[in-house]
């Protein structure tokens, strides 16, 4: 189902992006002593002071922390439109129009 898959990418998401944040920490107790940005052509490695280090970091994190909030609620909203559908079609199932009511099955 539609729902189930998008929602595993959702929990897979999260999960890295809880792994990655325990890498930067493990990163900011060593001390970062530089950092390599790449593009999609180029790759730069540019060394920095440990104070700047952990400026990077905690802006990182930050956006990592934001990152997982926006997946969480996302997730939330899956589920929720899931149990949606779900409501719906049982509703749909109930009132078929091609199946009499069961109460003229039982007077015949």
């Amino acid at each position: 189902m539609w729902y189930s898959k998008q929602l595993r990418q959702v929990r897979r998401a999260r999960q890295a992006a809880r792994a990655q944040q325990h890498q930067l920490l493990a990163l900011e107790l060593e001390g970062i002593v530089a950092l390599t940005l790449h593009s999609a052509t180029q790759a730069v490695t540019v060394p920095v002071e440990r104070a700047a280090g952990a400026q990077v970091v905690d802006t990182l994190r930050e956006a990592l922390c934001d990152r997982r909030q926006a997946l969480k609620t996302e997730a939330r909203q899956l589920r929720q439109d899931w149990q949606e559908s779900e409501t719906r079609q049982v509703r749909k199932g109930q009132t078929r129009p091609d199946q009499p009511p069961a109460s003229d099955d039982s007077a015949a």
